[in-house]
């Protein structure tokens, strides 16, 4: 998502971390096992897989803050190579041809509960929210908010001293803390039945991944061997404690009476804004960022990253065909270990070959970013 800053100044760490990503999200979506109440591997595969997400941000807060241009021009180039892209593929999704009916789902809202078309409504919900069409698009209306609010934060980030920047980190890591505050205290710092905006609210959210990304390209100065073993300490504590967690969400749900929703019982522990998914993808980060690719596996790195963003656009549909007509798990013979990973790097590399030959298209930066 951010091609023009790395065909300035090549970032070789930044085209790893977005492949790995890219890689990581259509492993997520490639669910192998039927049954992840039982399957550990999947649960594993849940639990490591997290930072995907956040890594998005990141890369974008690392490589586009502050801002080079001004704020027209700034706008004018995401838009164009993000925002464009995602609507075109936000309605190419409502008209794919899909192996069974995807009904037009989400929360309830007023389409929901109308005589519409499912086509219709899966059209006239884009500019709301992702509907089960198009869910893998869930983050993206997160990260378009993101870069609405860059140009408000950037004169902040050109001034601010590295100290400034670590005490806006260390209060984002506090709400990240207080997430599970409310397993004992539902309501805290003012927020009520009236008002769910707590005293932290502004210093919390995905905003902070952006800052943290640009804090540890700008900043992470420690050497190779501390990187990593530092890297390796905070992702494989964080991930202990996601994996503990999520078995025991999956197990005693009915103790978690702090949550009403039954789905969101399955995603607290994993939640992307957890004191624990933040050491996850902040020790993973460091740990790439010190590996440094050369030759053909630095180019096919290259080559890969330059169409991340395609390859995520076009890989759900792939996936759901695929699964379709190889089946899971049990169902052909290959355990969850290496089947989800296998079955993501194939849709993967098919994601890719249809995006380079999507790229062939005059003006094709209108769909594949």
């Amino acid at each position: 998502m951010e091609q023009d800053f790395l065909m300035q100044k090549r970032i070789g760490y930044m085209d790893l971390i977005r492949v790995v990503a890219c890689y990581m999200v259509t492993m997520i979506h490639v669910r192998f096992a039927f049954d992840l109440n039982t399957d550990v591997a999947t649960q594993f595969y849940v639990t490591f897989l997290r930072p995907c997400v956040p890594f998005f941000i990141m890369i974008s807060g690392a490589l586009l803050l502050p801002i080079k241009y001004d704020t027209r021009t700034f706008f004018k180039k995401r838009f164009s190579r993000v925002l464009i892209p995602f609507l075109i593929w936000s309605v190419a999704y409502v008209f794919l041809p899909a192996p069974s009916t995807i009904n037009f789902g989400g929360i309830e809202n007023v389409l929901t509960t109308s005589d519409l078309h499912p086509i219709l409504k899966s059209i006239l919900m884009i500019p709301m929210n992702f509907t089960w069409v198009n869910v893998h698009f869930w983050f993206m209306y997160t990260i378009i908010g993101l870069y609405l609010f860059m140009p408000v934060i950037s004169p902040w980030i050109e001034k601010v001293s590295k100290r400034g920047i670590e005490a806006f980190l260390l209060v984002w890591l506090i709400t990240t803390v207080l997430f599970y505050a409310q397993i004992s205290f539902p309501q805290i710092h003012g927020v009520c039945d009236w008002n769910e905006f707590g005293m932290l609210y502004n210093f919390g959210g995905y905003l902070g991944y952006l800052i943290l990304g640009y804090y540890l390209k700008r900043y992470n100065s420690l050497s190779y061997f501390k990187s990593i073993g530092l890297g390796m300490i905070l992702f494989m504590t964080g991930g202990f404690f996601t994996f503990k967690g999520l078995v025991f969400s999956l197990h005693n749900a009915d103790q978690m009476t702090w949550i009403a929703a039954e789905g969101q019982k399955v995603e607290f522990f994993i939640n992307n804004l957890s004191i624990n998914v933040v050491m996850m993808t902040a020790g993973l980060f460091m740990i790439l960022q010190k590996i440094n690719l050369k030759g053909i596996s630095g180019s096919i790195i290259k080559e890969l990253s330059k169409y991340s963003y395609g390859i995520f656009l076009v890989h759900y549909i792939i996936n759901i065909w695929l699964l379709h007509y190889i089946g899971r798990g049990e169902g052909i013979g290959i355990n969850t270990w290496v089947g989800q990973p296998s079955l993501a790097l194939v849709v993967f590399v098919s994601s890719y070959i249809v995006v380079k030959l999507i790229s062939f298209i005059p003006k094709s930066k209108y769909l594949i970013g």
